[in-house]
């Protein structure tokens, strides 16, 4: 494994273990130790460490170690405003510019979940929120990019990937009914009802995911 793809590999391993409480936030952890739980060297961890702290993720500690960023209640606010405001906009843009080929990827999304749903337990482990997230996100991308503005489109993929750490408390992550209503408005080619839908499931899921904390 080269250098680069030995970075890529522990940047995807701490990654993952903070977004899924594997690496506790506001612990505390020293280069080695991190080394030791993704079993690579101390230098593809501490360039990935680089990244991760770039990200937010981390907070480098003089002499210590890397402490685990905690979320915050402020947290969560700050991103479904922005997300309220970019993807109502997104939304917006797209009624003007979807096609059927998107329409049908909506709707193919939708029954993806909906298996996803009905094939989890009620024990959901981390593969089911990492299935869940990656078809929500997926979601959410196709409208942004059928708005035709693709740096709106890139903003909103930046909140999405931020949002995997808090959409990991969701209890109901997957839920197919939640879009339902955007993908009726898309096909029908309503302004108002499209912004309105998008815009309560924005909400909906925020002051679900505000109970968790």
């Amino acid at each position: 494994m080269s250098q680069i793809n030995k970075k890529d590999h522990a940047y995807q391993m701490i990654k993952r273990a903070i977004i899924y409480g594997d690496l506790s936030s506001g612990n505390i952890y020293s280069l080695n130790d991190l080394s030791d739980m993704i079993k690579t060297s101390s230098t593809p961890t501490r360039e990935a460490l680089l990244v991760l702290e770039h990200e937010g993720l981390i907070d480098p500690i003089p002499r210590t170690g890397y402490m685990i960023t905690p979320i915050s209640v402020h947290d969560v606010l700050e991103i479904f405003h922005l997300r309220r405001v970019l993807e109502v906009e997104a939304i917006r843009l797209a009624i003007d510019h979807i096609t059927k080929e998107d329409i049908k990827f909506l709707e193919n999304n939708n029954q993806l979940e909906n298996q996803l749903l009905n094939n989890s337990n009620k024990n959901k482990d981390k593969e089911y929120y990492i299935q869940a997230y990656q078809i929500n996100s997926e979601f959410h991308i196709r409208i942004a990019h059928a708005s035709g503005n693709l740096r709106l489109a890139k903003l909103i993929e930046e909140l999405l990937s931020e949002m995997e750490r808090i959409s990991a408390r969701d209890p109901i992550i997957a839920y197919p009914k939640q879009h339902v209503a955007i993908i009726k408005s898309l096909k029908d080619q309503d302004s108002d009802a499209s912004k309105k839908a998008m815009k309560e499931h924005i909400e909906n899921t925020k002051s679900r995911l505000l109970e968790r904390f």
